[in-house]
């Protein structure tokens, strides 16, 4: 069967797309804030307190998943967790008040192995060899020297090919012997071996310097190690780093090092920094020649200047935070006011077993995650870059089916039908009237019924797209208020509150709804909705291609591929 070749011209849609920042955050003044803090045991005059019943319609299937396949149960009785709902509705309330996005975010700095850009620095100038050693319960790095030994010396060697292995692990276990060596003149050798890459050629032998004094050591800072660690065990799951972590030893002292014949050491490169008084740190490393380097910028470095004030938002007082280190030291954690029940599921019935590769996208991926305009492209080096928005997964009319390939990184859940019926009971304790007002509007899309909501697996496939079916008020207010509880005069007295807070205009606040009204209604079927694809056919070649490479190459961004215009 022919391979047909895509034409990125704008034939599909990105399963995600992103609201815009608003320039403006809502931010609480000092005695507001100080308000809230005892809202839980201060009643408000105008407080209001009770509960809210809200039904939800699955229109596609859904799988909100337990420990194993199916959706969470007790004796086969399906409901969707509190957890779950909560989380569902305060992703469009979060957008709805303006909050600010850093608070919800982890501000990690991501990292690029890109040798067509420019901005890769390992290109012009090769990093340096060396150690990493745990000593004292810090990290260092002894600087050595390595040699490139040809594949065709490695097997004459060790008696073994080990180019045929496909990770740096697989190499290792390919050997006769053992991945630390003595040589002939007594000194001790490592093996670095690195993943498959075609026409590779070569592989290092690593020695370990003898004599080796503490002031030769180069320390590794407590946040440079966080974030390597990040970039080799969340950002990208490495091999070669999980196979060192496993062998590395904890040294009291450097004599110890060869008491235990230079073992527990792990063999790698690096760059080196040098501080104002000329002290020398490590900048960064890895464990291939061209390892994965730490971008210059963190997420929180691309936010508007408005983000990076502290604030105390809507959404922190009413749903409450826990400070994480570093932030808001005088107060470590706020109890919500609102809570959620579970669901249980009226008229569940199992859909079937579906199978995918659910693999979460990489923000690294800047012509999708950060702001583009123009031919040059935005990356997190670059001075004005600015993050893509609030991420918001597109609606299909239907959900897809699983096809299960065999290939490790799939994953299975069992999803019940579309259909199905849940309703949960919001219980609220002294919200003031705007913020009651808040929280209907997250629910119904700012009173936008064409709007859906999305809801546990496989939302990138079509699967937990959710309607607001009914919203019943059973409110009171405290002693001696007088409030008007009708749902569109507390959504008013919450719009007043936001624009008169963030100092704008309806039409502007309106306006930068839209994208969010527009993502969710689900009315764009003129493209298909998918992923880029790692196979593209390239007839110019013959051969696969990755659409990924290929909107890189053409200059394009997500712009390309969305229904938000």
């Amino acid at each position: 069967m022919e391979a047909k070749q895509v034409n990125l011209g704008g034939q599909f849609y990105n399963p995600y797309g992103f609201v815009p920042l608003s320039e403006h955050v809502f931010n609480y003044t000092e005695d507001e804030r100080k308000r809230f803090m005892f809202a839980h045991d201060v009643p408000f005059e105008q407080g209001i307190s009770g509960k809210i019943l809200v039904k939800f319609k699955a229109k596609t299937p859904f799988c909100v998943r337990s420990v194993d396949k199916d959706n969470c149960h007790v004796k086969d009785k399906y409901f969707i967790p509190s957890t779950s709902i909560k989380g569902m509705v305060r992703a469009v309330f979060d957008i709805i008040t303006l909050s600010n996005i850093k608070n919800g975010s982890n501000n990690s700095r991501f990292s690029m192995r890109d040798l067509r850009s420019k901005d890769y620095a390992l290109k012009e100038k090769a990093p340096q060899s060396g150690f990493l050693i745990l000593l004292g319960g810090n990290y260092y790095i002894i600087p050595c020297v390595n040699e490139m030994v040809s594949y065709k010396d490695i097997e004459y060697e060790e008696g073994v090919d080990v180019r045929k292995g496909r990770t740096a692990k697989d190499k290792y276990k390919m050997l006769k012997g053992d991945y630390v060596f003595q040589t002939v003149d007594n000194e001790y050798h490592y093996w670095l071996f690195s993943g498959f890459m075609s026409n590779k050629k070569h592989e290092y032998d690593f020695t370990v310097p003898t004599n080796i004094t503490q002031n030769q050591l180069i320390p590794l800072t407590d946040s440079v190690f966080e974030e390597f660690r990040f970039i080799h065990e969340k950002e990208n799951k490495n091999v070669s780093w999980a196979f060192w972590k496993s062998k590395m030893k904890t040294f009291s002292t450097l004599d110890e090092l060869k008491q235990k014949a230079y073992r527990g050491l792990a063999p790698c490169f690096y760059r080196e920094q040098v501080d104002e008084n000329g002290k020398k740190y490590v900048r960064d490393l890895g464990f291939s020649h061209l390892y994965r380097i730490p971008y210059q910028k963190k997420i929180h470095d691309c936010l508007p200047s408005a983000y990076n004030q502290e604030t105390f938002d809507m959404s922190q007082a009413l749903f409450g935070f826990v400070a994480t280190k570093g932030n808001r030291a005088r107060e470590s954690s706020l109890r919500g006011r609102v809570r959620f029940s579970n669901a249980f599921i009226e008229n569940a019935e199992r859909a079937g077993e579906q199978t995918f590769i659910l693999g979460s996208p990489k923000p690294t991926y800047y012509p999708f995650y950060l702001q583009q305009q123009g031919n040059s492209y935005n990356t997190y080096l670059s001075d004005k870059s600015i993050i893509a928005g609030w991420k918001r997964y597109l609606l299909h009319a239907e959900a897809e089916r699983g096809k299960g390939q065999g290939k490790k990184s799939e994953s299975s859940f069992v999803a019940l039908k579309a259909g199905a019926i849940f309703t949960t009971e919001i219980n609220v304790h002294n919200l003031l009237p705007y913020e009651v007002g808040a929280l209907l509007a997250a629910l119904t899309f700012c009173n936008h019924r064409e709007c859906f909501h999305s809801l546990g697996y496989a939302k990138p496939f079509g699967y937990g797209k959710m309607q607001l079916v009914d919203c019943q008020l059973y409110l009171e207010t405290n002693a001696g208020g007088n409030v008007n509880m009708g749902m569109d005069t507390l959504m008013e007295a919450f719009y007043k509150k936001l624009c008169d807070n963030a100092h704008i205009s309806s039409n502007v606040y309106q306006n930068y709804l839209s994208p969010l009204y527009r993502i969710a209604s689900g009315n764009y079927t003129d493209r298909p909705i998918r992923y880029p694809r790692l196979d593209n056919f390239d007839y110019s070649t013959g051969k696969k291609k990755s659409e990924f490479d290929i909107i890189k190459n053409e200059r394009k961004s997500l712009n390309n591929f969305t229904p938000i215009k």
